[in-house]
């Protein structure tokens, strides 16, 4: 696409117009086809948007890992112009939007953004830990301003100049959990919605064909000396249940030692995405549990806290969903095993 001149429409004027002064429309997404873009329907807010990832999720259904595109994204109230540019996508393609990208803000008009950036992977736009990790690196190095050349603004209070360039840098952390997660069936996804009245459970388990979280059942009522009752002996099933004395939601892995190894071992893989999944949609656990046997399940009366194999909180930490700096999962020890990895990468 050597010497294509980025041409910008009426359409395209007109599109981001719309855009720009309506307030319930989170992104405006545009292809180029030969150096023309083309503007594709707005993404809106979701109706009740409890935070900025379940608005971030409704961006999924217009990304696509080998179509590279211009992103214009509302957050805090203001604009910001993403080059997607996915590694999967014709390389000419990729590379006339990303020389163009400057050209592109300046010709749309630079006041109106707050910054322009690049990204590579979807989730990189999509899941709100990678904005959280931009704003950290924000808070601790200034990003400068460029002329529709991409030439760096030197000029103290240029107004042409307003945008800040970001350019790419790589999440710390590739999100593998939002990446290669289980795709959910929509009714397993509408119970989780409906999960926090107490005496709630939501059963979930991994098709072994289609490899899909799919729901098994959804019941109401169940009393706590219920539910190892509701625990399929040799089925590896994920257990969402609101405690119905405490109303504590627990997520419960039940992993028989009978069930074939296969089953098992999807079982296990899947973990990372359903809690994605969940968290899409406002279920967060207060307490996790992790069993082999139906006779594990035993709750305390006293705070709610599991009792049996392991524990009032046996889990993999890896699972664990607290504790997030930007894209970074934190634990105990995180600053001793990376000082660590450290001193092993000097050595070597």
């Amino acid at each position: 696409m050597e010497g294509i001149i980025l041409e910008i429409s009426p359409s395209i004027h007109e599109a981001f117009a719309t855009f720009n002064k309506n307030a319930s429309l989170l992104a405006l997404p545009l292809i180029s086809s030969n150096g023309t873009l083309q503007p594709l329907p707005s993404v809106h807010y979701p109706e009740s948007t409890s935070s900025f990832q379940v608005a971030l999720n409704e961006i999924k259904a217009v990304l696509d890992p080998k179509t590279p595109m211009y992103l214009l994204l509302r957050r805090n109230n203001t604009l910001i112009a993403i080059t997607f540019a996915p590694y999967l996508a014709d390389s000419a393609q990729r590379q006339f939007l990303l020389e163009h990208r400057h050209e592109f803000v300046q010709q749309l008009g630079a006041e109106h953004f707050s910054q322009s950036l690049i990204c590579k992977e979807i989730g990189e736009i999509t899941d709100a830990r990678s904005w959280n990790e931009r704003d950290l690196e924000c808070e601790t190095k200034d990003q400068p301003a460029v002329h529709g050349k991409g030439v760096k603004c030197e000029e103290d209070g240029c107004t042409s100049c307003t945008v800040k360039d970001a350019g790419y840098k790589r999440t710390k952390c590739r999100l593998c959990d939002r990446r290669m997660q289980n795709p959910i069936a929509p009714d397993a996804l509408e119970a989780l919605r409906n999960v926090s009245t107490p005496g709630a459970l939501v059963q979930i388990t991994v098709d072994p064909t289609s490899q899909t979280l799919t729901l098994l059942l959804s019941s109401q009522n169940v009393l706590a000396d219920q539910l190892p009752s509701h625990l399929p002996p040799i089925i590896p099933t994920f257990n969402f249940y609101t405690h119905s004395s405490t109303s504590l939601l627990y997520f419960i892995s039940h992993c028989p030692d009978s069930a074939p190894v296969k089953a098992r071992m999807t079982h296990t893989m899947a973990i990372p995405g359903l809690l994605v999944h969940a968290e899409d949609v406002g279920v967060k656990a207060d307490r996790t549990m992790e069993i082999h046997d139906v006779g594990d399940a035993v709750f305390e009366e006293q705070d709610g806290g599991v009792e049996g194999d392991g524990g009032k909180e046996r889990f993999r930490s890896v699972y664990r969903r607290e504790g997030f700096v930007g894209t970074e999962l934190g634990y105990t020890g995180l600053e001793r095993d990376r000082e660590f990895a450290d001193g092993v990468r000097q050595c070597s």
